[in-house]
C-alpha cells in the first residue's frame, strides 16, 4: 500500500517542486493501492507545490460531443480519470469553459490558465491553457501514463499549421458557466489519424526536458513544458509525419 510519506518522496524524487505550475495527466490505476486513495495523491501534489504553485489538471470531457452537446462546467464529468473528477469538485477549484477539452486548477495562477479558453481560436491555441503553460512555466505530470495523453501535442498541431487534423465542418456546442448564462461556440472535431507521440519522449529527454521515475507501480513522467515546445515544434513544423499522420484526404487546418 502506497503511503503518502512515500508518495511524497516518490514524487520529489521525480522533480516535482515547490511553485510550480504543474498539470497532470493520469491513470490512477497504475499506481496500485493508495492509503487514502485519489485524495491523498491530491494532499501530496498542494503539499509539495506550497501555496506559490498552482495545480491543474485535464478534465477532458470526451462525453460531450456531436450527438450531446452541452456542457455544464459544475456537473459535467470528465472522461479521463478518477483523479481529476474528484479534484475538480474541491473547494476554490475552477475549471476553464471549454466544452471538450477544459482543465481544473487550484492555486494562485489558476485564473490565469483558466481564463479565456473558450474564446480562444481553438482549445489549443497560444492563448489556451496548454498554449500559456508551454510559455509560462509549466510543467507536465505523467503520473502512471506517458506521451500518449499528452495535449499539448495538440497545441504544438496547431500552432505548426499541420494540416488534416481536423474535421473543417463544424458543432455548435453550448455552455452553461459558472454564473448560469448560457454560451455557445463552433467547435472543430478531431480528424481520424494515427500518432506517434511516445516517439516524441526521447527528444524532449535528450534536451533535458524529461524526468522518468517510479510512482507507485509504475513508471512516471515530469515533462518541462518549454522545453517540450522548443523540442517539437520544429519537428511538427518539418517533418510532422514523426509523431502524426492523416488518415485522411482532409486537409483543413
Amino acid at each position: 500500500m502506497l503511503t503518502k510519506e512515500i508518495l511524497k518522496e516518490q514524487l520529489f524524487a521525480l522533480g516535482v517542486r515547490e511553485g510550480m505550475n504543474l498539470l497532470v495527466h493520469s491513470s490512477l490505476r497504475k499506481l496500485g493501492p493508495i492509503d487514502g486513495g485519489a485524495d491523498t495523491v491530491i494532499d501530496s501534489l498542494l503539499e509539495l507545490l506550497g501555496p506559490a504553485g498552482t495545480l491543474m489538471m485535464s478534465t477532458v470531457s470526451g462525453n460531450v460531443n456531436r450527438d450531446q452537446p452541452v456542457f455544464h462546467v459544475e456537473l459535467t464529468p470528465g472522461t479521463v480519470g478518477i483523479l481529476s473528477n474528484i479534484f475538480r469538485k474541491r473547494a476554490g477549484v475552477i475549471r476553464s469553459l471549454h466544452p471538450v477539452h477544459s482543465i481544473a486548477a487550484f492555486g494562485p495562477k489558476a485564473e490565469f490558465f483558466c481564463s479565456g479558453h473558450l474564446e480562444a481560436n481553438t482549445p489549443w491555441s497560444e492563448d489556451s491553457p496548454y498554449g500559456k503553460l508551454m510559455r509560462n512555466d509549466g510543467f507536465i505530470l505523467f503520473l502512471g501514463t506517458n506521451f500518449r495523453a499528452n495535449t499539448c501535442m495538440h497545441a504544438l498541431e496547431i500552432e505548426a499549421r499541420v494540416p488534416g487534423l481536423h474535421t473543417k465542418e463544424s458543432s455548435s456546442l453550448y455552455i452553461y458557466d459558472y454564473d448560469g448564462k448560457w454560451q455557445e461556440i463552433q467547435h472543430h472535431w478531431h480528424s481520424p489519424k494515427q500518432d506517434n507521440y511516445t516517439d516524441m519522449e526521447q527528444y524532449v529527454e535528450k534536451a533535458g526536458g524529461l524526468n522518468y521515475a517510479a510512482v507507485g507501480e509504475s513508471i512516471s513522467r515530469l515533462c518541462d513544458a518549454r522545453i517540450l515546445r522548443e523540442t517539437l515544434l520544429p519537428i511538427f513544423k518539418n517533418t510532422p509525419e514523426l509523431a502524426i499522420r492523416k488518415t485522411t484526404d482532409n486537409d483543413f487546418i
